[in-house]
């Protein structure tokens, strides 16, 4: 509308230039522009309900659109240089080949870690073990023995009793001036430092009961090395006295009474059931026995693997500590290797 206006305002400017007086100078282009300016100032709003046109920006047509700055979010910036060319960059194959591989999940199984070398097992005879009725087993070294009808084995319930000797908790351990003891693989090792006897008795004290001890003569014995049980000692402290029931290298048993201060015109040890040679007792190095006594008030019944040997009766003791006795006689630094000890109380024989 209004470059309507502007076409029909020029247009009679121009006719009305016909009429006027030549007199009068003709206007320059500035001062028409200037005069049109005042004119379009001069013009009355429009009231007649028609939307009014907003004026053309012409300054925007001719000023070159502005690059956003960075701070103008959604502002869409037109580069003004073109694009270098990227470059493609070169990889090294194996990295390339590296990179390519699949990625690891976490099924993927780890890497396997090496083990650890173990110690070589301690040699041992093999032979089978065997089951003992009514308590634990023997050693794996220990020969199949056969229990008859008689042997008290066949015929007593679980001990009351017993140590397998897998630790020393009841036993005292290390060396005196006669013995040194030590626990190994299951096994008491006592050791002989002395020609005469020496012991280690257990923890408790024991009246009425049936005995009984497995052990191994060790690599090397001979003749007289022995070893057996020590029975009730009356005082488990100084061990000064008790009974002995001993067996030897060669083959031989004896069954003693042991007094460290004996009356006048005794012995500190006296035979009961002198030194005598038995067909039961396994003898030699490494040999296995298992040797027991029935005590009972003051009757004993002696027994070597299973077999009733000979019986005594004496009163001298009637209660006491109990034990392992070694006797290095003849081999220096003898030693039995013990796997079992029990005991039964009161027992039914």
């Amino acid at each position: 509308m209004r470059k309507v206006l502007i076409v029909l305002l020029i247009s009679i400017l121009v006719t009305g230039c016909s009429i006027i007086p030549a007199a009068k100078p003709t206007l320059t282009t500035e001062e028409m522009a200037t005069k049109v300016a005042v004119l379009l100032t001069s013009m009355p709003t429009n009231t007649a309900g028609v939307p009014e046109q907003q004026p053309m920006d012409l300054s925007a047509v001719s000023t070159p659109m502005e690059t956003p700055t960075e701070g103008e979010i959604g502002a869409i910036a037109t580069p003004t240089e073109p694009l270098e060319e990227l470059a493609t960059p070169t990889t090294d194959p194996t990295e390339l080949a590296a990179l390519n591989q699949p990625l690891a999940t976490e099924t993927t199984a780890p890497t396997a870690t090496p083990p650890i070398a173990m110690p070589s097992e301690t040699p041992t005879i093999t032979s089978s073990p065997t089951i003992t009725p009514g308590g634990p087993s023997l050693p794996a070294f220990q020969v199949t023995a056969t229990f008859t009808a008689s042997d008290p084995r066949s015929l007593l319930p679980i001990p009351t009793w017993t140590d397998t000797m897998d630790n020393g908790k009841n036993w005292p351990i290390g060396a005196d001036a006669y013995t040194a003891v030590d626990f190994q693989n299951g096994y008491m090792i006592l050791t002989g430092l002395q020609k005469d006897n020496g012991w280690r008795l257990a923890v408790n004290d024991v009246d009425n009961a049936y005995f009984e001890t497995t052990a191994r003569f060790g690599a090397a014995c001979h003749g007289m090395d022995k070893w057996g049980m020590m029975l009730r000692s009356p005082d488990r402290n100084t061990a000064d006295k008790g009974y002995w029931f001993n067996i030897t290298c060669d083959g031989k048993f004896a069954f003693q009474k042991w007094n460290a201060e004996p009356p006048e015109n005794e012995k500190s040890v006296t035979n009961l059931i002198a030194w005598t040679t038995n067909s039961n007792i396994k003898p030699g190095a490494n040999s296995i026995n298992r040797i027991g006594v029935l005590a009972k008030g003051s009757h004993f019944t002696l027994y070597i693997n299973g077999v009733e040997i000979g019986e005594i009766t004496d009163a001298s003791y009637d209660k006491g500590g109990f034990g392992i006795l070694i006797g290095a006689r003849e081999t220096e630094r003898f030693n039995i290797y013990v796997d079992e000890m029990s005991y039964w109380l009161n027992p039914p024989l």
